[in-house]
């Protein structure tokens, strides 16, 4: 089973520590006064628990980066509202931050959405509406990421008449030595997407009986199905995720861990669930893909979010795009770990 964080005292403790420091109290984002002793206690006037930024009803993840400390009331009053909230009587927005969220005090202009219905006389909301419909007629999308994974051949130069010779192995002694790369970089992968919908396929193991090795028989490609992405933003996160990975396996490159990574984001259309569970496999598991770049996305990607407007090329190959991004912050700190 997958490891989920979980939100007990110990936890909250820690967070509280991160955010405030060693004070015993504090004021919370909407103004209202917290006690570190009064964890989750609904008796006191300072009780506080820990609460998800972006929602979890929304994709939020149960993770450092989107958890808040706050008073019991300031998170019955947001509760999974999203983008706008109101909480002590004051004006919030959920905002995007690059690869996080945080949350914002609206000013008096802004017009508040709090029970999520669109309002058409309201230009903002009817075309904030519109930008978040799908492109595309039918009604259930998936999102799936496809990632090849290259191991390093292993060789050896005790011939002075060839600069490598590749020594034949048995299935037994390739699979002992691929299996924990493949197995552990398959853990990461279900952490950072949270799902356990992920296929591998290593059809070559096992056809070692030849002088040289064909690299494609140290090369592993991972399927994970994010499952039914219903609006914009969450066609964002998924790209989001991809962008993280491929900054993370910048690093795993450059550490010498992995020959090569490249990694494909796409999006199938279905007309309903059903359709999408029956053809899923089919249309995704059992794809080809032409890997051309380290991040490549499909049209219904590029579309759907904000890729469109930092595409470096107009037309895509093979059916995709190359998207060679990292988040630059992310990448400078892993950079200072080699």
């Amino acid at each position: 089973m997958k490891k989920t964080m979980e939100l007990n005292k110990e936890t909250a403790s820690r967070l509280w520590v991160q955010q405030f420091g060693k004070r015993q109290k504090a004021v919370d984002f909407s103004g209202r006064e917290i006690a570190k002793a009064a964890y989750n206690d609904r008796n006191s006037a300072y009780g506080w628990n820990v609460d998800h930024i972006l929602p979890q009803s929304r994709g939020g993840k149960t993770a450092d980066y989107n958890l808040i400390c706050c008073h019991i009331l300031t998170n019955d009053e947001k509760a999974d509202k999203f983008p706008c909230f109101k909480a002590n009587e004051k004006a919030f927005e959920i905002q995007k931050r690059q690869n996080h969220y945080e949350i914002i005090a609206r000013t008096a202009e802004q017009k508040e959405e709090d029970d999520g219905s669109v309002n058409f006389l309201d230009a903002a909301q009817g075309l904030k509406c519109w930008k978040q419909c799908k492109a595309h007629n039918k009604d259930v999308f998936a999102g799936y990421v496809k990632v090849r994974v290259e191991l390093f051949d292993e060789t050896v130069s005790n011939n002075e008449n060839y600069r490598y010779i590749l020594r034949v192995k048995t299935a037994n002694e390739i699979a002992a030595e691929c299996v924990p790369f493949f197995d552990r970089y398959g853990k990461f992968l279900s952490e950072l997407f949270e799902t356990d919908n992920i296929f591998a396929q290593n059809n070559n193991v096992g056809n070692y009986n030849w002088p040289f090795m064909d690299r494609s028989n140290r090369t592993c490609i991972f399927t994970i199905i994010a499952g039914n992405i219903p609006t914009k933003e969450d066609s964002q996160n998924l790209l989001d995720d991809c962008i993280i990975l491929n900054t993370y396996n910048e690093y795993f490159i450059r550490s010498k861990l992995f020959k090569n990574i490249q990694i494909a984001c796409g999006m199938e259309c279905y007309e309903n669930r059903f359709e999408m569970a029956l053809n899923c496999r089919k249309d995704i598991v059992d794809k080809s893909v032409w890997f051309i770049d380290s991040l490549m996305i499909d049209e219904l990607v590029k579309i759907n979010t904000d890729a469109k407007k930092n595409l470096r090329i107009a037309s895509p190959q093979n059916g995709f795009y190359p998207y060679n991004f990292t988040f630059t912050k992310l990448k400078e700190n892993l950079s200072k770990r080699i």
